[in-house]
């Protein structure tokens, strides 16, 4: 809670302990201070971003109306009680007070937790234009590729700095309104301003640092470069260079460092449901069988393709180019503010990571940057299909939200087989999927898509299981943490493991494995003929540079 929740839940609740004892000294007084102290601490709330106190002014308001009404029955019966309880009038104005505590506990403000590495974490935002590039998506004709990226990083001493919020003032009016305005309510999301991040802007860099693993993270279609802070502190205390960009008109609203705000293409959301062929993707994610999957994933991109869908053929072009400038950016001619951090850090060998939409392009990165060390996809799908029947040419980890809610959402019971991975047919040749031992598939069991990102320690638990899975929010995050550290110490770092078995038994059941080893006896049982003319299919919705199969 921030102080006027506090001051706003005392003025309330004054109010009902006045109502119900009737012989409070100066009670009229006292009830009518404490109504229009809850109006005004409400008010101040809801202009301070905490739209969540509306609700206790509201209240607040309706108690002095109900005051109002009483003195005046009382005047014109010319009556006035002091005896006995206001049962009922008093048990609503009980449930008063219940709705805005129930209100503001359901939206809470908390510090996002500690990160458990060693070091102090820094951070730094900049912005990198790339002047070979104008007028990409809704950017003036002449105007270049603008991005803003965000570097979480170990720091040194951080001694007199406030932690930043996860939001700044400018994020507050332009992202995260945005972010609302998908959702039909501009400042849902603005209340996160008060939430503070275990990050220090603009900390020293850690003294003596030197070749520091490095990763770079995209984040999902429509949303934010900051939507997995957690994820990134966490790596930051553990010693790597974490870098995010926002992928400006295809993310919220991009507020840039001099102030400059990029909006996100109004008719985003809508343009990209309407380039969805939902039969096809419900098969592909629900098909009870190895034959409707594939299927359906066939059809889904030749659909995407066919229709010239903005996800699946410009965004990903220029997702692709946003990443490799931001790379090259860093290696060649890094800004000055964060050029000592771009030289301690090992940037011919990356972590290559992302959510939804994100973690497909940062599959694609690996599987054409020799830069790429390892790739991880945070729950997302495989635009532009590269992997698709494919190797990936380094060690991968496909980490799922739970399958079970895809299912629910495609009206699909789950498969007989169990759960499936929606990139079972990716990230390894089908004809020997499941065989390669640094190629993982798992899954956080009771979280949903949203899930896989900070969201779920900003809300309640009503809310949290509605939008975000039924799993608790310490599960849901410290599972993406550890899964994803674990995966990179082992396969970045060269750290011996028998990675994911800790992680499995940290979380006693939470955390499950997809198997994939049914798809090859499956597939290299079909006729030459008609496993010849998959592949051909699959060939054909490929993008040109990607690997053919045969």
């Amino acid at each position: 809670m921030i102080l006027t929740d506090i001051l706003l839940i005392a003025a309330l609740a004054i109010f009902v302990l006045a109502w119900w004892i009737r012989r409070t000294p100066a009670r009229r007084i006292v009830l009518v201070a404490s109504a229009i102290a809850a109006i005004v601490i409400g008010v101040a709330g809801y202009l301070d971003d905490r739209w969540q106190d509306a609700g206790g002014a509201f209240v607040g308001a309706v108690f002095l109306l109900g005051l109002g009404g009483v003195v005046l029955k009382n005047r014109i019966t010319r009556t006035d009680r002091t005896g006995g309880l206001p049962w009922f009038s008093g048990i609503f104005m009980i449930i008063g007070l219940i709705a805005t505590i129930a209100l503001i506990r359901e939206f809470p403000i908390n510090p996002l937790p500690k990160p458990s590495g060693q070091y102090a974490v820094g951070v730094r935002t900049f912005e990198i234009d790339d002047v070979s590039r104008h007028g990409v998506f809704e950017a003036k004709l002449g105007e270049p590729r603008r991005l803003l990226v965000r570097v979480w990083y170990p720091a040194g001493d951080v001694a007199g700095r406030q932690p930043a919020p996860y939001f700044n003032n400018a994020e507050t009016r332009s992202t995260a309104t945005s972010l609302g305005s998908i959702v039909g309510f501009p400042p849902f999301f603005t209340y996160i301003r008060h939430v503070r991040t275990n990050s220090y802007a603009d900390a020293p860099l850690l003294r003596g640092a030197a070749n520091l693993p490095v990763v770079i993270y995209s984040h999902g279609y429509t949303s934010y470069l900051s939507q997995n802070t957690v994820l990134m502190e966490e790596l930051a205390s553990h010693g790597y260079i974490a870098y995010s960009i926002q992928h400006t008109y295809d993310s919220a609203d991009t507020a840039f460092p001099n102030g400059d705000v990029a909006p996100m293409d109004t008719h985003l959301t809508e343009t990209t449901a309407n380039e969805t062929d939902r039969p096809s993707q419900a098969d592909a994610l629900g098909g009870d069988t190895l034959d409707k999957r594939l299927e359906g994933l066939l059809v889904f991109q030749e659909f995407a393709l066919k229709s010239g869908s903005r996800i699946a053929t410009k965004s990903t072009k220029v997702w692709m180019a946003d990443r490799k400038f931001l790379h090259d950016t860093l290696q060649t001619a890094p800004p000055e503010s964060v050029a000592e951090i771009a030289r301690a850090g090992n940037l011919a060998k990356v972590g290559e990571l992302g959510m939804s939409f994100g973690g497909a392009i940062a599959g694609e990165v690996c599987m054409r940057d020799p830069r790429c060390a390892v790739g991880v996809n945070m729950d997302g799908g495989n635009f532009p299909f590269s992997a698709v029947n494919a190797d990936a040419p380094v060690p991968f980890l496909m980490l799922h939200s739970d399958p079970a809610y895809l299912y629910r959402e495609m009206e699909r019971p789950i498969p007989a087989t169990g759960p499936r991975s929606f990139n079972e047919f990716s990230y390894e040749r089908i004809a020997s999927a499941g065989a390669r031992p640094d190629v993982y598939r798992l899954s956080i069991k009771n979280t949903q898509h949203l899930g896989i990102s900070d969201s779920s320690l900003f809300v309640g638990d009503t809310v949290k299981s509605v939008l975000f899975g039924d799993a608790s929010a310490a599960n849901m995050v410290g599972a993406q943490n550890d899964l994803i550290l674990g995966f990179l110490d082992k396969h970045l770092r060269g750290q011996p493991s028998d990675y994911p078995a800790k992680e499995l038994a940290k979380y006693n059941g939470a955390i499950v494995a997809i198997p994939a080893n049914d798809v090859a006896p499956w597939w290299n049982a079909k006729p030459e003929a008609e496993r010849t003319a998959l592949e051909a299919r699959i060939n054909a919705a490929k993008p040109a540079h990607a690997p053919q199969t045969n």
